[in-house]
Parts: C-alpha cells; sequence; structure tokens
C-alpha cells in the first residue's frame, strides 16, 4: 500500500458514528487526514461495511459540523475497552475536506 500523500494528525473533536443496523453511538476522534480518520467508540461496527460519521469540528474558533459516509478499515478493541475503528472517506463534502486540511495544516 503506498504511503499517503496527505498529512494525518491528532484529533479530539467529539461526534457520532451511524451503523447500519440503524444503531449510533458517540466517538471521539483520534486522528484525521483528508482522506482518512481514525475514531474511538464504545461498541464495535457489528456488521457495517459503510458508516456515517458526524463530527463536530473545531479550528480556530470556527466550528463545523462534518458529515461523511465512511468504509471502516479496522475495528480492534484497545487497551481501554473501547473499538479504536480506521475508516476511510468515501464520500464527504469538498468544503469539509477544505476544513480538515486547514485543521491539520494548523496541527502539523
Amino acid at each position: 500500500m503506498a504511503k499517503s500523500q496527505f498529512p494525518y494528525v491528532r484529533c479530539f473533536w467529539a461526534g457520532t458514528l451511524f451503523l447500519t443496523n440503524g444503531k449510533s453511538m458517540a466517538v471521539h476522534c483520534t486522528h484525521i487526514s483528508r482522506e482518512r480518520v481514525e475514531v474511538e467508540a464504545p461498541g464495535g461496527l457489528q456488521g457495517s461495511t459503510k458508516v456515517k460519521l458526524e463530527l463536530q469540528a473545531s479550528n480556530n474558533g470556527k466550528q463545523k459540523l462534518i458529515k461523511a459516509i465512511c468504509l471502516p478499515s479496522l475495528d480492534v478493541l484497545n487497551e481501554h475497552d473501547k473499538h479504536y475503528i480506521k475508516m476511510i472517506f468515501h464520500n464527504i463534502a469538498e468544503e469539509d475536506k477544505v476544513f480538515i486540511d486547514q485543521f491539520v495544516k494548523a496541527h502539523s
């Protein structure tokens, strides 16, 4: 797998993960780039191959609700008994990518 050209930074945004079985759970972002995101969640993916992610994003005093459809690539139980979920953005608005890019640039 080729190394990503986009920087990947720590992130502490809170949000919600919506599963295909109709369930949702509170999550918080641990890392983000314009193409992928990692979150910590109290539960696993429960068979979901696509999920909807909403994050309450903030950067330099600006707030934004980022909404994206994501493709999970990893779901593991971590040392805190939380699920660590890695995902690739499948469908996300360009304005949300720009906001993420600004955040990443400010924290790289």
